[in-house]
């Protein structure tokens, strides 16, 4: 069994992270898939984008980076954040020196429609990442859950998705419904099998640990549970090779991740 090579917000050290022209070149690599993060803009449209807030250094409007922290997604209509362009980092900044591969492409926050557009029909999984918490500058867990979900049914693409998420709320009531849900874990302290316990009474198919975690003595217990297993974010060879046997690896470095497939 070879494990699903799973570019990290499309493989964010060498693309534009959660943008098309990144997803665009995971599929041209042959990845199996693409992790993503999804939040809701003011008006209830479904973004891909991970940070809460548009990043100072990344985020540029009219040709000019923001400096400090960006509006939040969640106050801008899709209209206003799409005026924006995530693809470039500010040459210098500390976004441009930890990216030093990327390849700068213009490029605005993509919605998941037109990302289900562009993998519609494809065969390429999408691991889509409830980014939601207990903060303010969160949407609502339930309301963020409900909009991905009708966005990935309406475009047929409930056969290609795996929801993912560090804020469980989102994800139980997807689990009830049938949807395919990995739960996300941060790296844990102590016994891992009572977590996976828990991913097993709420409905999980999967569990999702930072790869650390995912020790051969975890991963077997997951698997004794009936759980898949994938981990985030491998990106030294040493530790793909370590985690071979699992069902996913979630990588910056899919190329990387191929040459040792």
């Amino acid at each position: 069994m070879k494990p699903l090579n799973i570019a990290h917000r499309g493989g964010a050290q060498l693309m534009p992270e959660n943008t098309l022209a990144a997803f665009a070149d995971a599929l041209a690599r042959g990845c199996d898939g693409a992790e993503l993060d999804v939040q809701l803009t003011r008006d209830g449209a479904v973004v891909v984008h991970h940070d809460f807030r548009l990043r100072a250094g990344l985020a540029r409007k009219d040709g000019v980076w923001l400096t400090g922290p960006g509006p939040r997604i969640r106050d801008l209509s899709l209209a206003e954040l799409r005026q924006f362009d995530v693809g470039t980092p500010q040459p210098g900044g500390d976004y441009a020196l930890a990216h030093p591969l990327l390849k700068p492409a213009q490029a605005p926050v993509p919605t998941l429609d037109g990302l289900a557009a562009l993998v519609k029909g494809r065969g390429f999984l999408l691991f889509v990442e409830l980014k939601c918490d207990m903060s303010e500058d969160s949407a609502d867990p339930v309301a963020l859950a409900d909009a991905a979900h009708h966005v990935i049914a309406v475009n047929g693409l409930s056969d290609q998705t795996v929801f993912v998420g560090f804020d469980w709320r989102a994800l139980v009531p997807l689990a009830a419904h049938g949807a395919a849900c990995w739960f996300t874990t941060d790296k844990l302290s102590g016994d891992a099998r009572p977590v996976m316990d828990a991913i097993v009474q709420a409905g999980g198919q999967g569990w999702f640990p930072n790869f650390p975690d995912a020790t051969p003595e975890n991963a077997a217990y997951a698997r004794a549970r009936g759980l898949e297993v994938g981990a985030w974010t491998v990106n030294e060879p040493a530790d793909m090779r370590r985690l071979m046997d699992l069902d996913a690896i979630c990588t910056d470095r899919p190329d990387l991740l191929a040459g040792l497939l």
